[in-house]
């Protein structure tokens, strides 16, 4: 993926499930980025193969869903091979950096270390011995200048580093019931622009700020991502749109060069995180087929045309466009800019390889 002036998008499901969902939403990002690729756009394709999960067993007593793990990373390597999409899934252990070796190409793919692990020395040592690119995520307590340029000195030697900011957890404290003072203050701070009182997280967007004034970002490429996915977590169509919007203004009003977006066409039976994945486009979308129109807890085959309607990665590609051809001083009506667009509405929700 590219370390320029450029932008990058990446995109997919939250967590790898079937081979062919996998082979399908690779198919549809090409199609995305073949579309505005002259405008120095760059896509690659997110996908866990080991997937986190905060609780073990579910409310029912069931085993929570971890990921498909290896096997993920053939399908994630089928991905790569088919379409030219740059590969970033998470590590969860060194033990399995073995299987990442064998299955991905570290001059192409990226590791993602997730908030939880953000400061795992042992891990992050391990991932910084090779070649891959390496995506950190800041950790669930937020953004400290400190701690980033202290996890991501121990990637040296990594081809390259990207730093996402992801949303800040609320603050809990030991005995469960909050801090009162802290909460008045969080309570007038969520009113802030940018946030929503039904977030799963505090916005983080405007960390950028103090992360570029700090020399370790400038002097050594740090590329700064963004991930709302994370930020906003679902919930219902208004804030599932929030999503995309705040996609759209990391880049356009704070420069971030990269987006991490959770993208999945048939989100009504994802086993994880369906409630807050974006929709590739709306043209010729099966509604139940989606979280549209649903609250918490999609239920599969339920979802309905939405109010208000969502923002797509077709839309935000779309407004990628407009900004970098204004960079490129090129008008709204050029053709270059008719012919992305263009390109980019004749993508189907039903596209098939």
């Amino acid at each position: 993926m590219p370390a320029y002036d450029g932008i990058t998008v990446i995109a997919g499901p939250c967590a790898l499930e079937t081979y062919e969902h996998t082979m399908e939403m690779a198919y549809k990002i090409s199609l995305v980025r073949d579309a505005v690729r002259n405008f120095g756009i760059g896509f690659g394709y997110r996908g866990g193969a080991w997937k986190p999960r905060t609780r073990y067993h579910n409310h029912a007593g069931e085993r929570e869903f971890e990921g498909v793990r290896e096997q993920g990373l053939e399908w994630l390597e089928d991905v790569a091979s088919a379409y030219g999409l740059p590969i970033v899934t998470e590590l969860m252990s060194e033990d399995d950096l073995r299987h990442f070796g064998r299955h991905l190409e570290p001059e192409r793919d990226y590791i993602q270390i997730g908030a939880r692990n953000s400061q795992n020395y042992a891990l992050l040592y391990a991932v910084g011995g090779t070649p891959f690119g390496v995506l950190l995520k800041s950790p669930q307590h937020g953004v400290d200048v400190k701690e980033a340029v202290g996890s991501l000195q121990r990637l040296g030697r990594n081809r390259q580093r990207v730093y996402c900011v992801r949303g800040q957890r609320r603050f809990i404290a030991p005995d469960g019931q909050g801090d009162a003072a802290f909460s008045a203050f969080l309570g007038q701070f969520m009113k802030g622009d940018g946030q929503h009182p039904d977030a799963r997280n505090i916005n983080n967007i405007g960390a950028i700020r103090v992360l570029r004034e700090d020399g370790y970002f400038a002097d050594n490429g740090i590329v700064l991502a963004y991930d709302p996915s994370h930020t906003f977590g679902g919930k219902n169509d208004e804030i599932r749109r929030m999503i995309g919007e705040n996609a759209i203004r990391a880049v356009t009003g704070y420069g971030y060069g990269m987006l991490e977006i959770e993208v999945n066409d048939r989100s009504s039976h994802s086993k994880v995180d369906g409630d807050q994945a974006l929709l590739t486009t709306v043209n010729g979308v099966d509604w139940p087929q989606t979280n549209a129109g649903q609250g918490p807890g999609v239920v599969p085959d339920a979802g309905k045309e939405p109010c208000p309607y969502p923002i797509t990665l077709v839309d935000i590609a779309a407004a990628l466009v407009d900004y970098r051809a204004a960079g490129m001083e090129l008008k709204t009506d050029s053709p270059e800019v008719v012919s992305a667009k263009s390109r980019l509405g004749q993508i189907s929700w039903d596209a098939r390889p």
